[in-house]
């Protein structure tokens, strides 16, 4: 039976859901959370000195490219552990951390090139905004720039909302790269607004937690310090991301394939096929 009740859920009740599921497989989801963060710390601390020159990332960008590709690794595949953890804590009420590194293993190519796919499609909207920039200015049509970025940067977001869930794609519901686009692609239409709030709110939370960090930081201790304390601070809330994220995907299928039916027909001892998405 699950763990807690399958119905659709407005972004606060989402979020609110998201803490509840934490409380109660904290001490693994932080675990999974502060290995994945481990490597980041690791490289902030051997390259402090580079890290917050400036001018040294200028001449030396090594450090600065290799801290970022060792961070999105790890964090690529700490979320694929903990959406399967937060997935069973919602479905089941259990959470089995050897099934989740299990899971997440065997499909952690898949995830890999879903991500750097999911980022492509973003960075293509980036890069577009980077040549009508280019144009504009060339063309001495500034005043453009008030509509053009604008909606380049609404496009690039769009595009991020529409395809936050491709992780979840892969690793619960065992689609590849190319289909876990599709199936987040299709379960988000027409839900841009829902995802947006219940993601904002979660990313809210965290930037205002880094924000603090970085502020007091500032004012006590060192750039390289700094950076390191915010990556520190950051390990015990990250899991919430991946928690709202998971109930978030979670709630587009219901809404979209009435997943709340499939799931009360399963426990009746009725297996019913999902409704397509809409």
């Amino acid at each position: 039976m699950a763990a807690f009740e399958i119905r659709p859920r407005r972004a606060t009740e989402l979020v609110d859901a998201a803490f509840q599921l934490m409380r109660r497989f904290y001490p693994v989801l932080v675990t999974v959370s502060a290995v994945a963060q481990a490597p980041g710390v690791f490289m902030r601390i051997l390259f402090r000195k580079e890290l917050s020159d400036p001018t040294a990332l200028m001449v030396n960008r090594g450090p600065a490219i290799t801290a970022v590709v060792v961070s999105v690794l790890c964090i690529a595949i700490a979320d694929a552990v903990l959406i399967v953890a937060a997935s069973d804590g919602y479905l089941e009420g259990t959470v089995d951390l050897s099934r989740a590194l299990s899971v997440s293993a065997s499909r952690i190519v898949s995830v890999l090139v879903a991500v750097f796919l999911r980022y492509l499609s973003i960075g293509i909207v980036g890069g577009v905004m980077s040549i009508l920039f280019v144009v504009v200015t060339l063309t001495h049509l500034s005043a453009l720039l008030i509509l053009v970025v604008p909606f380049v940067i609404w496009l690039a977001m769009w595009v991020a909302l529409r395809t936050f869930a491709v992780t979840a794609a892969v690793v619960i519901d065992g689609r590849g790269p190319i289909g876990a686009l599709d199936r987040t692609w299709q379960l988000s239409k027409s839900c841009t607004a829902h995802i947006f709030f219940s993601l904002g709110l979660t990313w809210l939370l965290y930037f205002v937690i880094a924000g603090v960090a970085t502020g007091v930081g500032a004012v006590f201790l060192s750039s390289s310090l700094t950076a390191i304390l915010s990556a520190l601070l950051i390990i015990p809330i990250y899991p919430l991301l991946a928690v709202v994220s998971t109930l978030l995907y979670y709630d587009l299928r219901i809404r979209k394939e009435g997943f709340d039916l499939e799931v009360m027909s399963r426990e009746l001892g009725a297996p019913q096929a999902p409704l397509p998405a809409a």
